[in-house]
């Protein structure tokens, strides 16, 4: 059957309007309906990197509140910060931050958590979100269940890459409003407080391999709107290990945290460039913004996003006002909440090697990264060689894990600024990478970490890509998404790094399921019979002959805007068009626990996703093409599978899946609440006892229950914002 793929206009079009408007104009005229703003420009590499657990607030528990647990109370609100260096800008933010911090002491990304591998976590997450979302609001996406009065102050909040249970894992339908006076169909209170009162405290076991992990919300309908307004922050697993690979120096190397290094992009409002924003009612923008504060796409672009054939712009389609957009591009490049940071960095052969965890926490963009010189006679900005590229900084990179842990073995990704192979740091949204990076072959200068990914990835558009060399974008200043951040190498005032012992890192404590080559479909298989016992890391899994066949889908939703979809491999039921599905058609990923799957999982559609699992880790297999406009639920191949990059070798939680190629993954599907630790109750439950005199009891889902269903209720879903929630993510159904 035909799939429908994307239709952007030519790059030569996009590139020449472009060009006409340069940075700091519109590209089209925002009354009408046809505009992307730009910000203006923000001075780059001006202000010092932010640190995890020095400018940035990391928790303290309470050690004391319940026996053999961390506890935090931590709740969502809104702030203002200058976080672009700009003098008089304020930009407001959605945060979240402990209890005893005031509204002034709250900062980007603040309220992260350090926790300890085999230490439970319990969080009592409260709303102090405003009635009105910061960043414009479309209620036409799908929200069933949610009333008129809290569609945009909802909150659910979701422990990206924790092996949790379900209740606590802050699914799109486990929302609550503030006071919790309207709630989700997920919703429920099950975990006893100090008096015996049941509470939606949520519990986090942690265990499970150490890893940099994310807490943000999840709320259905509001998760891409409300994780760029800044309900984000960073919860770290750590273990023994870590505290030999980062020590125990002063600064970013205490609580085995190495650096960490969130990356986002985003859009500052100017009046000057878009006036309409800040006009309300009816205009679609915010009532109130201020110079400086996130600007978000209110209006779909019919020039830049396909409308459904009998819905398009001459025939002057009525689309809602503000607007979902298929995918978000912002203009400025952030880390660790702040525009252009610096860092400095020691160069010596003891000292300057450091391990920086990498989180791509935009929206939508892919990030592909380097280390690049920066030109001495044009500061900020990168040397360009003699065929017009970034010259390579003389570092040394290896990978050591990714975001389901340490890697089995360390991988080399750069060698004196040599890749090692094909997009070596290639990150999709949500994923990580941990990272050591050797400076001391670098003299003493300015190094710069650089993108070139397309966006949208892989094919782009001119449009959403910006440098110095386009008219209008100044050296040394945004708009700019290539350059992300500077190091300062042998700056003064640099914090030593290490020397670290590479083979170290020879066997780290995360080990995979055996594979070997697959001669029949290429790439690699599991090394175990279909149907047989696997006895692994000290437990007894089934590995289930049969094998899911899923779909990455393109189709269009009521107003003829285009929506992505998961499906399966065979036309949908209900509509009888197309293999998609929407998120509330009955459940076809239906797994058990200590059980291994295979799942194969083939994108008909013309982008890269980053799809990522709740509740299990999987290792990628093989990645094989075949005919997209053939496919009719069975496959036409059209060459042999390949194998997982050497940095894919490990866990994995989110993985790149590229167009016209199905992606081959083996699930294990861990117990989040293993018997030996959480006994069970009469109807098998499992349980948690709570300072040794009461217990609470994990429920199934009433969601699932209301569709005749028990079960544990997760999700899996595409990490691009603007897809999950338009509507490219499908319940993932566990049980005993």
């Amino acid at each position: 059957m035909k799939i429908t793929r994307r239709q952007f206009l030519k790059g030569s079009a996009m590139v020449g309007a472009y060009l006409a408007v340069g940075a700091g104009g519109t590209l089209f005229n925002p009354r009408t309906g046809h505009a992307f703003a730009i910000s203006p420009a923000i001075a780059k590499f001006a202000t010092p990197l932010r640190s995890f657990g020095v400018d940035i607030p990391i928790l303290a528990p309470n050690t004391t509140a319940y026996t053999g647990v961390d506890y935090y109370e931590v709740t969502a609100g809104v702030f203002r910060e200058n976080i672009t260096g700009a003098a008089g800008w304020n930009t407001r933010l959605y945060g979240y931050q402990g209890t005893g911090v005031s509204p002034s002491g709250q900062t980007a990304l603040g309220a992260a958590i350090v926790a300890r591998k085999g230490t439970p976590v319990r969080i009592k997450f409260n709303n102090n979100l405003p009635a009105s979302h910061i960043i414009p609001f479309d209620g036409t996406i799908a929200m069933p269940g949610v009333p008129a009065a809290q569609l945009q102050n909802r909150i659910a909040v979701h422990l990206h890459g924790g092996l949790v249970p379900w209740v606590s894992d802050g699914g799109p339908f486990h929302w609550f409003s503030p006071g919790g006076a309207v709630k989700g169909a997920s919703y429920v209170n099950w975990l006893p407080n100090g008096t015996n009162i049941l509470t939606n405290d949520y519990y986090y076991p942690n265990n499970q391999s150490a890893r940099l992990m994310w807490y943000h919300d999840h709320a259905i309908g509001t998760t891409r709107t409300s994780a760029y307004a800044g309900l984000a922050t960073g919860y770290l697993v750590t273990d023994a290990f870590d505290d030999i690979v980062s020590g125990t120096n002063p600064g970013y190397y205490a609580y085995g945290l190495g650096e960490i290094l969130v990356f986002q992009d985003k859009v500052f409002w100017d009046p000057a460039i878009d006036p309409n924003y800040a006009v309300a009612p009816g205009g679609g923008g915010i009532t109130g913004a201020l110079i400086g504060d996130l600007w978000y796409p209110y209006i779909y672009e019919k020039q830049i996003w396909k409308l459904a054939a009998g819905n398009n712009a001459k025939k002057g389609a009525l689309l809602p006002v503000p607007s979902a957009v298929a995918e978000f591009f912002g203009d400025t490049m952030l880390a660790n909440g702040h525009v252009y940071p610096y860092k400095a960095v020691a160069n010596g052969t003891t000292t300057g090697t450091y391990r920086f965890r990498l989180l791509n926490a935009c929206n939508a963009r892919f990030l592909n990264l380097s280390f690049v010189q920066e030109d001495p006679l044009v500061p900020g900005e990168p040397l360009l060689g003699k065929n017009g590229l970034p010259v390579a900084a003389p570092v040394d990179v290896w990978q050591i894990g990714t975001e389901g842990g340490f890697l089995n073995s360390y991988v080399q990704l750069f060698a004196a600024g040599v890749p090692s192979f094909i997009t070596p740091l290639l990150l999709g949204p949500a994923e990580r990478a941990d990272i050591l990076v050797d400076f001391s072959k670098c003299p003493a200068g300015n190094v710069i970490l650089y993108n070139d990914a397309q966006a949208p990835y892989p094919a782009g558009n001119p449009m959403f890509d910006w440098f110095f060399g386009v008219k209008g974008v100044i050296a040394g200043s945004g708009p700019n998404t290539r350059t992300i951040m500077q190091f300062r190498v042998g700056a003064a005032g640099a914090v030593p790094g290490r020397s670290f012992v590479l083979p170290t890192f020879n066997q780290l404590p995360n080990p995979v399921l055996s594979t070997t080559p697959d001669a029949v479909n290429g790439g690699l298989k599991l090394g175990y019979p279909p149907g047989s016992t696997v006895n692994f890391n000290g437990e007894t899994f089934t590995y289930v002959p049969t094998t899911q066949e899923l779909t990455l889908n393109e189709a269009f939703d009521l107003y003829g805007r285009l929506e992505q979809l998961v499906g399966t491999n065979v036309l949908n039921p209900i509509t009888g068009v197309g293999f998609g599905r929407a998120y509330l058609d009955p459940p076809t990923e239906v797994v058990k626990y200590k059980t291994i799957q295979i799942w194969n999982i083939y994108n008909l559609t013309a982008d890269a996703h980053p799809m990522h699992f709740h509740l299990f880790n999987v290792m990628v297999l093989r990645r094989r093409p075949f005919r997209v406009n053939q496919f009719n639920g069975i496959p036409i191949w059209t060459g042999l599978g390949v194998g997982p990059d050497p940095n894919e070798t490990g866990w994995k939680e989110t993985v790149k899946m590229y167009p016209g190629t199905c992606t081959t993954v083996a699930v294990l599907v861990e117990d989040p609440m293993p018997a030996a630790l959480y006994p069970r109750d009469a109807n098998g439950r499992p349980t948690v006892t709570v300072n040794g005199a009461f217990t609470g009891t994990v429920p199934v889902s009433p969601r699932l229950t209301s569709m005749g269903i028990t079960g544990d209720e997760y999700v899996w879903h595409c990490h691009i914002l603007e897809h999950e929630e338009h509507d490219m993510m499908r319940p993932l159904v566990g049980g005993q």
